[in-house]
């Protein structure tokens, strides 16, 4: 029988790869979004048993690590990462706390530790709510406007401390205004709510960065936000959309325009960054 192995990956190895994380697409966007050239630079390795690939890893510029691996040996990662330093981890529930064990990070300060429920659609069965009055615009001369909404989610979804999270969102805001990918809902002349996307291939795409402000909640503005990008995105070929819902008037939400359950995401974020030992 052929033993595991895990190896860095090459520029060769992307096609490959890519094929791989498309068999498990609803929590691999992450990835694939990345070794696309789409989004930050990410160290990358795989589990390869003959001449087969069966798991990836991925280390992202800011120290997330990113497993899709269903069946892996976590005991080859270690070698690896000897003196690296891990912010976290993002990807499925099991693999993450496998591989954060396995690193010898189970002690470690965590600043969040959730495990998400994640659902995905068919934009054939996208379900859109009434309109009239609401317009999507890009992100443009609003960008004080959203860098507020978006300290204000880093706090409230993701833990971060108030006096973090205006320079975080600052910089997340000017680089979702050069992806192009977030839109701003209006209505009329008033912006209610934001979404956009923050993985994308070819044929999917992740909702990310969804934020109504409390004084506008429970008006259907996230749905509608949500529906009408994924609309424009279904226009231009786009054929699945998955994410994750923070919390249960999240998910109804999502459930109202047409998405079903399908899988978990876990997102483990340290204090600070951890060493992992040799």
């Amino acid at each position: 029988m052929t033993a595991a192995i895990l190896r860095p990956a090459t520029p060769k190895d992307t096609p490959a790869l890519l094929g791989f994380l498309a068999q498990h697409e609803a929590g691999s966007m992450f990835p694939m979004h990345n070794l696309l050239g789409h989004g930050p630079k990410t160290e990358n390795w795989l589990f390869q048993t003959g001449p087969h690939i069966t798991g990836y890893l991925g280390l992202t510029a800011d120290h997330r690590l990113m497993p899709q691996a269903p069946d892996a040996d976590w005991s080859l990662v270690r070698p690896w990462l000897a003196e690296r330093a891990i912010a976290g981890l993002i990807g499925p529930p099991a693999q993450c706390k496998a591989l954060q064990h396995a690193l010898g990070l189970d002690e470690a300060p965590l600043r969040m530790q959730a495990v998400e429920p994640g659902f995905s659609l068919d934009l054939a069965d996208l379900i859109l709510p009434p309109a009239d009055g609401f317009r999507l615009t890009p992100l443009s001369a609003d960008l004080a406007l959203v860098i507020q909404w978006r300290a204000a989610a880093l706090v409230e979804t993701m833990g971060f401390a108030p006096q973090d999270a205006p320079l975080i969102a600052h910089d997340q805001v000017h680089r979702w205004q050069a992806e192009g990918r977030h839109r701003i809902l209006w209505q009329a002349d008033q912006p209610v709510a934001i979404a956009g996307f923050n993985a994308q291939t070819a044929q999917a795409v992740q909702i990310g960065g969804v934020y109504t402000p409390p004084a506008l909640r429970n008006h259907g503005h996230a749905r509608r936000a949500v529906a009408m990008i994924l609309a424009e995105a279904r226009q231009q070929g786009c054929k699945r959309a998955v994410l994750f819902a923070a919390s249960q008037a999240a998910a109804r939400a999502y459930l109202a325009i047409g998405f079903r359950p399908s899988h978990s995401f876990a997102l483990i974020l340290f204090t600070q960054s951890q060493q992992v030992a040799a």
